[in-house]
């Protein structure tokens, strides 16, 4: 037995990498079984901009600390 991963996009199966040699001319059984990802949950794609207002900095973030002053003299 050959497992091979493949993704499905817009209805059409792309193996992640090719059949072997073997396999050629012969009659092969394809099972799909759906993959889950890390801890059981289904992969989520990323949403760009999700963490807005979640990230603060300090206005004096660019400002030489003061314990630094002797290694900047």
């Amino acid at each position: 037995m050959i497992v091979l991963t493949a993704t499905c996009k817009n209805g059409a199966i792309a193996l992640n990498k090719s059949l072997p040699n073997e396999l050629e001319g012969k009659e092969i059984e394809i099972i799909i079984r759906e993959v889950s990802t890390v801890k059981g949950l289904p992969k989520k794609r990323r949403q760009s901009g999700s963490a807005k207002g979640l990230i603060w900095m300090s206005p004096d973030f660019d400002q030489p600390l003061e314990d630094f002053q002797d290694y900047m003299a």
